[in-house]
């Protein structure tokens, strides 16, 4: 029997223990299910930071539930949003902690998403090519075009070749242009022949191998290895089909030498869409005769010599449409010129002055932009101007030149005054133009400029710089009284900074442009419907003008085969086309003449005043 004495010692203890109790209260287990069902009600109602950390306490405690995996998948895809490093160190940890997961997919390419828009082209380009082991589909070209380009900018050329060749055999015609222009960007950049070499039993391709081949020639013979060289050339030549000129379903072939990657990708990238609507591969209508060749000269202007050698000896182009800009327009044109070789550059500056020129500029030039502007101040009986202009190249072209023709349309130059390119502050500038103009102060009280009331010598002020430049130029006038004085531009105005930073300011200027999206005029409304229903957005004067370029050819081309000579010939007889970017015509020794756009600003809307 327990004594007395032991039994309350026993029953003391228990008391203690149930006194504890409550403390000691079992926490119950934890529901998965109902840890995620409440993150995905907190994602729902926008408590993403909440549902974040759900769903990491979720994978953290339960890492191998299938709820688990599926909670780090989605922290993942929340935190992507705003955190792209954290994003990929999840997607990453996903894709090695659950490699037989059925959002497994999903989950690279999210991955490889990530690391394009951070420029980490190398991992994408690793993760791609485990993707594309397993999905050989169409849907991979987007991916491999971007790391590509990405390869390209990042000089890793021979990564870029890899990606390329796998995926041009998938592509669709407007892709494979462009990732032939990405081959032969990559291939001209690479200067080792053992490099070239591999990548022959990469791809089955004719076009990109006979690019491989090109460059390896070259590269022989610039180390005098004239053996090799010739053995090279000699399997192009065998390669390549020979046109007869009696073979009257020849197609003539045009070569696009254009800056795919780099600074100028976007302008060279709106000039192929013009293009490429031009050959009429989006629509039902019958394709023109002609084939185009595209290359990609990015940031190298110096690689255009050699991209057209290769256009005219590999390719027997017709014709050249492009480059972009002065320096590479003269390049281009010495290229063009030598070789004989009808093209076509956009740019403003002159391009050649000989007499019968292959070098014909497709663009508005600052003599067309002057003259047209002198013209509709005729016009409107304004006879006396003042410039108030930048110095640098630009500014001191369209000054000259606008005081130059003056006289021919009866307008007097009162003053011009230049300022420095990097002034940011007007006020100055504006003051010296008028400065002459003040007159003394009577009135003892008034202090500031803007009492003064000044009678300018001046009908209209020609302002040739930027958008924004000449937007707050225009805002000082009323701060020095300067009341009736009409503002003329260039085509620069043509942006809606000019109405965003002048506001009411520049009511009433004038300036030229080379397209007006919202022209009257029927058949280009009709092809802004056409091209924003094929691309999904609104053209520019660079597709527009590209647009024109290519369809001038192609009707020039139709239903017969030119030599080149013939071709400069007819390109010279073109007089008043009525193309997008204004009525043109060319002449034979390469200048063109456009009646453009003239435009004004009423009411901050912009309205066309010609045609």
């Amino acid at each position: 029997m327990i004594s007395l004495k032991r039994y309350l010692s026993y029953l003391i203890i228990i008391m203690v223990l149930c006194a504890c109790a409550p403390a000691m209260k079992q926490v119950p287990h934890e529901d998965p299910a109902s840890l995620y069902n409440k993150a995905l009600a907190q994602e729902i109602s926008g408590n993403l930071d909440g549902a974040y950390e759900t769903f990491i306490y979720i994978w953290k405690t339960f890492p191998k539930h299938e709820l688990g995996s599926k909670a780090l998948y989605n922290a993942a895809s929340i935190t992507a949003r705003t955190d792209s490093a954290n994003a990929v160190n999840l997607y990453q940890t996903f894709i090695k902690s659950y490699p037989r997961s059925e959002m497994l997919p999903k989950a690279k390419t999210l991955l490889i998403e990530l690391y394009i828009r951070g420029k980490n082209y190398l991992d994408s380009q690793r993760l791609f090519t485990d993707i594309f082991a397993q999905n050989k589909g169409p849907d991979m070209v987007g991916y491999g075009l971007d790391i590509s380009k990405g390869l390209i900018e990042s000089k890793q050329y021979s990564n870029a070749l890899e990606i390329i060749a796998n995926i041009y055999p998938l592509s669709d015609s407007t892709s494979r242009d462009v990732l032939l222009g990405l081959w032969t960007s990559a291939v001209e950049n690479i200067d080792q022949v053992d490099v070239l070499a591999k990548f022959e039993t990469t791809t089955s391709d004719d076009q990109l191998i006979d690019l491989l081949l090109a460059r390896q020639a070259r590269l022989y013979l610039e180390q005098e290895d004239q053996d090799i060289a010739s053995r090279i050339m000699e399997r192009l030549r065998n390669k390549t089909m020979q046109l007869s000129a009696q073979d009257k379903t020849a197609r003539n072939t045009i070569g696009v030498v254009v800056p795919l990657t780099g600074k100028w990708e976007t302008v060279g990238q709106k000039v192929l869409k013009g293009i490429e609507f031009a050959s009429r591969v989006f629509s039902d209508e019958k394709a023109p005769n002609v084939e185009y060749v595209i290359k990609d000269y990015g940031s190298d202007e110096s690689s255009i010599a050699g991209i057209i050698e290769d256009l005219d000896k590999n390719h027997k182009v017709i014709s050249i449409i492009g480059p972009i800009g002065e320096v590479a327009g003269s390049i281009s044109c010495n290229e063009a010129q030598a070789r004989g070789i009808p093209s076509f550059m956009f740019t403003r500056g002159d391009i050649s002055s000989k007499q019968e020129s292959y070098c014909f500029r497709n663009f508005i030039s600052v003599d067309t932009q002057v003259t047209t502007l002198l013209q509709v101040a005729s016009d409107l009986n304004i006879t006396r101007f003042a410039i108030l202009y930048p110095t640098d190249h630009f500014g001191n072209i369209f000054t000259n030149l606008f005081i130059e023709n003056a006289p021919n349309y009866g307008i007097e130059i009162v003053r011009q005054v230049g300022y420095s390119p990097q002034l940011v502050d007007f006020k100055e500038a504006v003051n010296t133009l008028i400065a002459h103009l003040k007159q003394p102060v009577q009135d003892e009280t008034i202090e500031t400029d803007q009492d003064i009331r000044i009678e300018p010598d001046f009908d209209a002020l020609l302002i040739p710089d930027t958008a924004i430049n000449a937007a707050m130029i225009a805002s000082y006038l009323p701060y020095f009284s300067i009341d009736g004085v009409r503002l003329f531009g260039p085509t620069l105005w043509d942006t809606p900074d000019f109405i965003r930073v002048g506001g009411k300011y520049v009511d009433d200027a004038i300036f030229v442009s080379g397209f007006f999206i919202n022209s009257q005029l029927d058949f280009v409304q009709e092809f802004n419907n056409s091209f924003y229903y094929t691309f999904g957005y609104s053209p520019s004067v660079w597709e527009a003008g590209a647009y024109d370029t290519a369809v001038i050819l192609q009707n020039l081309l139709e239903g017969e085969i030119h030599t080149r000579e013939s071709l400069r010939e007819q390109i010279a007889s073109v007089k008043d086309y009525p193309g997008l970017t204004g009525a043109t015509s060319f002449y034979t020794d390469g200048s063109v003449d456009k009646a453009i756009y003239v435009l004004t600003v009423k009411g901050a809307t912009i309205y066309e005043i010609v045609p």
